[in-house]
């Protein structure tokens, strides 16, 4: 990464504009979604970054060069609603290196060191890119002190899925070098991302998931990629939808900012008169409203001016004052009473941006098709060997398409394998599966010696056909508390979280087993026992491992 700019070069300084990262496959409906957004801005300045790894970018020139139906420009397309200075192109952004340099210079370059003034930005990113290598680079270069953070915030993720490819690609033996146009021929990082694993990956990664092109997917189809993408990242709002078309403050978040600001709101104290100085909250001057008007009464348990903003009693206005608990009109935003779309649980309108309630098509609860996911956490190594056994009898899917019903049938029935018949397996229903493993090493000394294993963690990631555990780099606890907090003097929230929750024991710190496990119809209870057969015992084989572990310091303080 490239060294912070010299103080001659140092911006103005503004709040910083929120920025969207924009992920998704070649062909996912990205280009669509951002013509979209710039063709219906709703007033809002928006500023945009192309990411594009061909040497032509066809993207840029899309957004540029849209059309009417007539082959004519159209008056109303983001080429002229784009002014000169509002779009940069990248070219050549490696998926590895995740925009480290580029994306910095040409954010400073769009806003004009500060003087250019828009209220978002949007970063198309390219088909392999890695939203959460690009926002951990620019986290790693803020807390350098680089110049364009002060100017930019990326702090969203939005992953547009094809909803009828998402389960061919999801079971593809594919890597990203094996689809055409999806890679530089001369990029061997990316051109060995597994294509399944790096779908799993920005959707996990996403703030928003646009499950897209619902028109042109079968309705299995798009419960399955809404179903598994809703059980892979919880905690994204998640949208089905045609031509890439979702209102502007979705994609933005702008409506999840204007929320924030009306929760600063709330936290100020309204009393005018308050004197109390245990009170903690912030004085709002302001609030001047009489509190004695009838509209206010101490009698009346609600009040019905819509611009008041006093919560020491409730607010109920007069077009919704019903014995019901909830409002179905689709078209009300009050937020002081719950909103009943007419689903037990959820909310199917694409254009709904109401934040009170879950946005999650009633099609594709994840209930209905038995997907759900779980947690193995243990604070025993795992014998390497038989862990080695267990992965080789991993069955591996033969079919081209996630058919969730064949799926199900053979974790019923068993399954076929290179002609083979196979006993019914409970990791058949995994579709999805990753976190951190501790592997005993198997030779402490010697030629081969492994004792490494002892302070690595290991990556487990495996989603479709394609499993594989690497390095991921030491353990917490290969060094010692304090040499944490030294690491972590600008973040003792993080030193505290990983001693909360990942710190197993004092003897061997935060070196565990911890896996999720998302998939249909899972046998928990069956999944665990299988790996419980892989820890290290109690008694000889942990023992073991200690008198191993204390040899292997000793020699290294004699050496």
């Amino acid at each position: 990464m490239k060294a912070p700019s010299t103080k001659e070069d140092t911006p103005v300084v503004t709040t910083p504009v929120p920025v969207t990262l924009l992920a998704g496959f070649l062909g996912s409906g990205k280009t669509s979604c951002l013509t979209n957004l710039l063709s219906n801005n709703e007033g809002y300045k928006i500023g945009v970054v192309i990411n594009d790894i061909a040497s032509v970018n066809i993207d840029a020139k899309l957004v540029a060069n849209r059309m009417d139906p007539n082959g004519i420009p159209s008056a109303s397309s983001p080429a002229a609603l784009l002014k000169e200075g509002e779009t940069i192109e990248l070219q050549n952004g490696c998926a590895c290196c995740s925009l480290a340099d580029e994306l910095l210079d040409s954010m400073d370059q769009l806003l004009d060191g500060g003087k250019r003034k828009f209220d978002a930005v949007v970063v198309e990113l390219s088909g392999v890119g890695d939203p959460t290598a690009v926002k951990q680079n620019w986290m790693d270069a803020a807390s350098m002190g680089h110049p364009s953070t002060l100017l930019a915030d990326v702090n969203r993720v939005v992953t547009v899925i094809d909803a009828a490819t998402f389960g061919t690609d999801w079971m593809t033996w594919d890597t990203a070098g094996d689809r055409g146009g999806w890679v530089e021929e001369d990029d061997d990082c990316a051109t060995q991302r597994k294509v399944p694993e790096l779908l799993a990956e920005q959707v996990e990664a996403a703030d928003t998931l646009l499950i897209n092109k619902v028109d042109l997917a079968g309705a299995s189809q798009v419960s399955i990629a809404s179903g598994l993408a809703r059980q892979l990242n919880k905690d994204a709002e998640l949208f089905e939808t045609s031509f890439g078309q979702i209102p502007i403050d979705t994609i933005l978040g702008l409506a999840t900012t204007q929320e924030k600001e009306k929760e600063k709101e709330k936290e100020k104290c309204i009393d005018p008169g308050c004197a109390d100085p245990g009170c903690t909250k912030e004085h709002d001057d302001s609030h001047s409203h009489d509190h004695a008007s009838a509209d206010h009464e101490a009698s009346s348990s609600s009040c019905s001016d819509p611009g008041c903003t006093d919560t020491s009693h409730d607010h109920t206005s007069a077009e919704h004052e019903v014995s019901s608990s909830s409002c179905s009109d689709p078209g009300c935003s009050d937020t002081s009473h719950s909103h009943d779309h007419k689903e037990e649980e959820s909310c199917a309108d694409p254009g709904c941006t109401d934040t009170s309630h879950d946005h999650a098509s009633s099609s594709t609860a994840t209930a209905n098709l038995g997907i759900s996911s779980f947690v193995y956490k243990r604070s025993v190594p795992f014998n390497s060997p038989k862990l080695m056994t267990l992965l080789n009898r991993w069955p591996v899917p033969i079919k081209a398409e996630l058919d969730l019903d064949l799926i199900q049938e053979a974790q019923r029935d068993g399954y076929e394998e290179n002609g083979k018949a196979m006993a019914a397996s409970p990791f058949v229903g995994v579709l999805r599966s990753k976190g951190f493993c501790w592997m005993a090493p198997t030779q402490w000394s010697g030629r081969s010696e492994d004792s490494w294993r002892h302070d690595t963690a290991m990556y487990w990631s495996h989603a479709g056909k394609h499993f594989g555990i690497t390095t991921a780099g030491k353990w917490w606890g290969s060094i010692s508390k304090d040499q944490m907090k030294d690491i972590f003097s600008t973040n003792l929230k993080e030193y505290e979280r990983i001693l909360a929750e990942d710190w197993m024991s004092d003897e061997f710190g935060d070196r565990r087993q911890e896996l999720v496990f998302i998939g249909t119809n899972l046998d928990q209870e069956e999944i665990e026992r299988e790996l419980d057969s892989c820890l290290m015992e109690d008694g000889g084989d942990m023992e073991n491992y200690k008198v191993q572990l204390k040899k292997s310091i000793d020699t290294t303080i004699i050496q």
